[in-house]
């Protein structure tokens, strides 16, 4: 419940300078569209127009366009200039092949939303993408109202009527909000409280906008049942009240009854018990863009199964099969680090593999630095993944078992290093089997729910991984062996199967939707505000002589792997974490 939202909404202010002049006795009357593709990069729908600014080369567009930004997918957009050549109060309603073309820009909605201050310059080009001399575009996103609030609520009951021969009732709260279509939506169930009438339940925390839609006037269903092993639960009552009115009802110290409608017409009856609400508060929460805005990184970090059972790469059956076709697996480390990527400052990335004999001895690891260098894995780029990745497939025998808690310890190391600016860590485990050091691998990631660190798991191929999916904490927290319980939910896990290879961008969607409510609650929890957002660039507008390098193109030189060992950590003493009081980058709540 306190995931924040993977989508938002974002407006984008938009200035030109250097326009084509199309009209024969005065200047252009510019308009400018906004258009976003879809997962294949070949159909582009229209997102928003702005108005015609009348006579000018050089216009500021006085509304913003407004977009919604999703974290978890790649979202190519264009920037398109035309000249209205006909009027019309409302620009929506021409007709664009009516129009002049002026100019066109390519961008990606992650680069404008990582650029200092939000603030993107990009240039334009004519229909063919030659770059327009001196013609360019200011991209400025604002990220619409926050409405990432926590709602803490704590209940309790008192006098409920009993619905169990033997004992007394094993409660439990339900509570659904209406929907527009006046609907009940159920949302969340306290725990059950066993063999008590008047029972208290433990406080929870809700993400507002999950629970009533930002809306405290929006109506609230709260049903108490008597929990039945079975799941026939009993019905016992209900009353409906609105957030707004569950504060007041805290303030005041005064109960809801408990009503059940199938009693109301008995003679006598008043209620089923009381509900009380202990205390009812909302409390502000930043948003992802804001830490993102205060120049928050995501680290991403790959981890690669090398283990036998992924079959001979030299066999077309091979989940490894190294022929000129991307294999499985770069394709999910394709789709997911063309998202991540833009998100990490210096596009280096920490790449590990496991359950390979390595070479001159062929001893077998569970953790290696695919670079072949233990005391820096990193690589640049997606693409230096791919190529280490290849050359790993070409060095090493595959090998087993399958175990995970290693090269999750190896993140944990990296994650829990002091650093001179907020950061945050994002583990790609691929593998094609299940594992064998479970009871190791809970207790691993239980310890790394304290880091600022999550771990994103694919299934790749046919195998069975219903024991993987308990990694997940989607239903309930993880919990250790020794009984210790995870701090957040810091795990998705999805599947990949071969077929699905064609959807590998919905399979890298559904992976990394969780990840910005992952990121908010972490630093929730630790009671960290975002740094102040750095300050926007000079307003004037110059156009770069040649159009950036996409983001896709970006690679570099492979490190060439010599040798193989496990990943040696920082030493101890390197560096110490600074104190509370001293924090260089967050102030506290």
């Amino acid at each position: 419940m306190l995931g924040a939202g993977t989508s938002t909404q974002v407006e984008v202010s938009v200035r030109c300078r250097g326009l084509p002049d199309k009209d024969t006795f005065s200047k252009s009357d510019p308009m400018c569209v906004l258009y976003a593709a879809d997962s294949s990069g070949k159909v582009w729908t229209e997102i928003d127009r702005s108005d015609v600014v009348a006579n000018t080369l050089n216009p500021a567009f006085p509304a913003p366009l407004k977009v919604t930004y999703s974290f978890e997918r790649l979202q190519p957009m264009r920037l398109v200039v035309y000249d209205a050549d006909v009027r019309a109060n409302d620009s929506r309603k021409l007709n664009l092949n009516q129009q002049d073309f002026l100019a066109q820009g390519p961008f990606l909605l992650s680069d404008l939303l990582t650029a200092q201050g939000q603030q993107l310059t990009i240039p334009l080009a004519d229909k063919s993408g030659r770059t327009l001399p001196r013609c360019a575009a200011v991209l400025l996103a604002e990220e619409m109202p926050n409405t990432n609030a926590v709602v803490q609520l704590s209940l309790a009951a008192s006098k409920l009527e009993n619905k169990d021969t033997w004992g007394k009732s094993d409660p439990f709260v339900r509570i659904s909000k209406a929907r527009e279509n006046g609907e009940w939506m159920p949302v969340l169930k306290t725990e059950v409280v066993n063999n008590n009438l008047n029972p208290t339940w433990k406080p929870f925390k809700a993400s507002m906008s999950q629970l009533c839609n930002c809306d405290e006037q929006r109506p609230l269903l709260l049903e108490v049942f008597d929990s039945d092993p079975g799941g026939t639960h009993d019905y016992i009552g209900a009353c409906q009240a609105s957030l707004r009115q569950l504060k007041a009802a805290a303030a005041s110290g005064q109960g809801l009854p408990l009503l059940n409608s199938k009693k109301a017409s008995k003679p006598g009856y008043v209620s089923s018990g009381t509900l009380v609400v202990k205390a009812a508060n909302v409390t502000p929460r930043p948003s992802f863009l804001d830490y993102i805005r205060g120049g928050c990184t995501l680290n991403f970090l790959v981890a690669i199964d090398f283990t036998a059972s992924n079959g001979d790469p030299r066999n077309p059956s091979s989940l490894h099969h190294y022929s000129d076709r991307p294999t499985i697996y770069e394709d999910a480390i394709s789709a997911v680090g063309a998202v991540l990527e833009h998100y990490d400052t210096d596009r280096m990335f920490p790449a590990f593999g496991f359950g390979a004999a390595l070479p001159p001895a062929g001893t077998v690891s569970h953790c290696f630095a695919l670079n072949g260098t233990p005391s820096n894995p990193e690589v640049a780029g997606v693409k230096g993944i791919q190529d280490v990745y290849r050359h790993t497939l070409s060095s090493v025998r595959l090998s087993g078992p399958t175990l995970f808690a290693p090269v999750i310890n190896a993140a944990s190391q990296l994650a829990s290093q002091p650093s001179s600016h907020p950061e945050y860590w994002v583990l790609l485990i691929l593998t094609d089997g299940c594992i064998m050091d479970m009871a190791d691998t809970l207790a691993s990631l239980v310890n790394a729910s304290n880091l600022p660190l999550s771990f994103i798991i694919v299934g790749v191929g046919n195998a069975d991984f219903s024991a993987m999916e308990a990694l997940d904490g989607d239903g309930k927290r993880l919990r250790a062996p020794n009984g210790q319980m995870a701090a957040r939910d810091c795990v998705q896990f999805c599947e990949l199967r071969p077929n699905q290879r064609h959807t590998i961008e919905t399979v890298a969607s559904k992976l990394l939707e969780e990840l910005p409510g992952q990121v908010v609650e972490y630093f929730h929890d630790m009671r960290r505000t975002p740094p102040p957002a750095a300050a926007s660039p000079p307003p004037a507008v110059s156009a770069p002589s040649t159009p950036p390098e996409p983001a896709a193109a970006f690679s570099a030189p492979a490190q060439q792997a010599a040798s193989f060992a496990m990943p040696t950590p920082p030493p101890a003493t390197a560096a110490a974490p600074p104190a509370a009081s001293q924090d260089p980058y967050y102030p506290k709540i």
